[in-house]
């Protein structure tokens, strides 16, 4: 009898794996609130009613994909961990780990971009499994070969390998499967080998020499909105905060708000406009210093580090709520994104001529990644070495040394 249910189990276990999959590659290209179960249940070949047969609702899809992408992730790691110590190589264990990334390529977008919408215990288990991941490789990869790097150092460098490898799922690349990983792993030894950045090595601030931030109120009421609606958004999802909500924040309500925007999608244009004007104005600071041609590159690095690191209410909205832009809106913003990293592609390609346009193009995205990915870390906010950090691994995986 048990081997009579054994194919009913393993047929519904296909279907269940099928439709998470289905699930999986909606929520990644139109956002958790624009799908509906009837989308996924559509998208499986199946009814809404056989689709909760197997999941109770969206939020339990999201949260089997999410969890089940992270645990091939986790597993891949324990089982390198349970190696000794003595039979562990470098390459291979990058390689190992970075297939394993590529397998779960949906898992960064969906995690920095959706988990707001997991339960709280859910949430907890996902954020504490991505902490587990850079503590793991921390000790796999940076310590074993760089035993001289202060604590914080070492940690910084953990999260930008985490990146590296797990990125790929932000941007399109033209490179084949063999060809990406390769430059994944090549990029993230880099890192690795790096000299401690130290102070002055890059055109940003030194943190322990800069003086202490202050986050002082604007007068201006329209940016006391748009700096509230960052946050808001940041925090909670365009989708789920009401223009109401966001008034409230700064002692705004009924009518007195709409003297400054129309409508909540207008504060979010806001918001993305004025992180693309500041990055605007870092690039033509570059572009106006007088320097050789092949340092621009690196002041492009420093001034979107500057900006990410000034501004990451501004950086996650865009990150995590492009979908929710106005359709004209987000064409000319995304416009507007592409010429910007065209311009740090024209100028990596001056520094490093030798560069395939798809290698460039690769790389380029690989080190924006890193910096959006790490400028939002809140611990990192303690560490003075941060801004020279990010800036040192974002130019090494471009295969760039920053100028002691």
């Amino acid at each position: 009898m048990d081997a009579a249910r054994t194919p009913t189990r393993s047929r519904s276990g296909i279907r269940r794996a099928e439709i998470a999959r289905n699930a999986g590659e909606l929520f990644s290209v139109r956002g958790f609130h624009a799908v509906r179960m009837d989308d996924i249940a559509e998208a499986s070949g199946i009814t809404a009613r056989a689709l909760y047969r197997h999941y109770d609702n969206k939020q339990a899809l999201l949260s089997h994909v999410v969890l089940e992408d992270q645990q091939h992730v986790v597993d891949t790691i324990t089982a390198l961990t349970e190696q000794p110590t003595a039979q562990r190589d470098l390459d291979a264990t990058l390689t190992t780990l970075t297939e394993a990334a590529l397998d779960s390529r949906r898992l960064s977008l969906l995690w920095q971009r959706e988990a707001r919408h997991l339960d709280a215990d859910d949430f907890r288990l996902v954020r504490s499994r991505t902490q587990w991941i850079a503590a793991r490789l921390n000790e796999l990869l940076v310590t074993p070969p760089r035993s001289d790097l202060p604590a914080d150092v070492a940690d910084i460098r953990s999260w930008v390998i985490v990146s590296i490898i797990s990125g790929a799922g932000f941007y399109d690349t033209s490179l084949p499967r063999p060809r990406l990983a390769h430059e994944l792993i090549g990029a993230s030894k880099r890192v690795i080998a790096a000299p401690a950045a130290h102070t002055g090595s890059t055109a940003t601030a030194d943190a322990a020499d800069a003086p202490a931030v202050a986050r002082r109120t604007p007068l201006a009421r329209r940016e006391q909105l748009v700096n509230a609606a960052a946050r808001e958004f940041r925090a909670k999802g365009f989708a789920t905060v009401g223009i109401d909500d966001i008034g409230g924040r700064v002692g705004i309500v009924g009518p007195g708000l709409y003297r400054y925007f129309d409508t909540k999608a207008d504060i979010l244009v806001a918001a993305v406009t004025r992180l693309h004007e500041w990055l605007a104005l870092e690039m033509t600071r570059a572009l106006h210093t007088s320097t050789s041609d092949d340092v621009i590159i690196r002041l492009l690095v420093d001034g979107y580090v500057r900006v990410a690191l000034d501004a990451p209410d501004l950086l996650a909205v865009w990150l995590t709520e492009r979908l929710y832009l106005p359709d004209a809106a987000r064409e000319r913003v995304d416009r507007t994104q592409a010429d910007y990293i065209a311009e740090w592609q024209r100028w990596l390609t001056v520094a490093r001529p030798d560069l395939p346009d798809a290698t460039a193009a690769t790389l380029v995205r690989t080190a924006k990644t890193i910096v959006d990915d790490c400028a939002r870390i809140p611990h990192f906010n303690r560490y003075p070495t941060t801004a020279r950090e990010l800036s040192a691994a974002a130019l090494a995986t471009l295969g760039l040394s920053h100028p002691a």
